[in-house]
């Protein structure tokens, strides 16, 4: 396995290598429905417009929670020092397929939303649609993405 090098800035203190800046705003992507919760939680408004204008049905919203897990996993497991814990490290190894799961089910659920409205056109759909799909080949070639889940060399 040929060992890449990044800058110096790349890494975080404890040597391991950081996610690219763009996996953030991915990971905010997949867990979209649980910002909008938050929103809504945060305006205190129990029949929330903001919910019904994102998701008029339930099960949509609750789809979105369910596939919006994996992203908050990985937020919260790429700030640790994964050299500290082995349970976290080896946790963080093997989350690079988690986030491509992450994707495509994402991508699935928006092509089952279309499908239940006939493959209308919408611009929200098509947005959320082409953003997937670039994400997905983001992460699929992303070398800097693949190697921060692949295990450091350092004591």
């Amino acid at each position: 396995m040929k060992i890449r090098l990044y800058p110096l800035g790349c890494y975080s203190h404890s040597g391991d290598l950081k996610p690219p800046r763009f996996f953030y705003l991915v990971l905010l992507f997949l867990a979209r429905t649980w910002a909008v919760l938050i929103i809504s939680v945060l305006l205190r408004d129990a029949d929330n417009p903001l919910l019904r204008l994102f998701y008029p049905n339930k099960i949509h919203f609750y789809l979105g929670l369910g596939a919006g897990c994996i992203a908050l996993l990985l937020f919260f497991l790429c700030g640790r020092h994964h050299n500290k814990d082995r349970c976290l490290s080896i946790l963080w190894r093997n989350s690079y397929p988690l986030l491509l799961f992450a994707i495509v089910s994402d991508l699935a659920l928006q092509l089952y939303y279309l499908s239940e409205q006939h493959f209308q056109y919408s611009v929200a759909a098509s947005v959320q649609l082409v953003f997937a799909i670039w994400i997905l080949l983001y992460c699929l070639r992303s070398k800097q993405l693949k190697d921060c889940f692949r295990p450091t060399h350092h004591s």
